[in-house]
């Protein structure tokens, strides 16, 4: 079923800046995973819409991946 609801500009550009927000939060936590997925720009092509941005639709072993680096990240000192 199509959607026919119009959206406003406020919640266009809202919408807009939660994508881009939920986008540089994959790159920062896990920027190898994002770039062997085909980069920032591919992301979206591969996620899923959810009430807080877009969320890649990811297999067992990629998310896999994706955690480690992320903990990796998380554990390492700041520079």
């Amino acid at each position: 079923m199509a959607r026919t609801e119009r959206l406003t500009v406020a919640e266009v550009l809202e919408r807009a800046e939660m994508i881009d927000r939920n986008l540089d939060a994959w790159e920062c936590t896990s920027p190898n995973v994002v770039r062997e997925l085909g980069g920032r720009d591919a992301l979206p092509n591969l996620s899923e819409m959810t009430c807080i941005g877009p969320v890649p639709r990811l297999d067992q072993e990629t998310w896999e991946r994706a955690s480690l680096e992320y903990e990796c990240l998380r554990n390492s000192p700041a520079d």
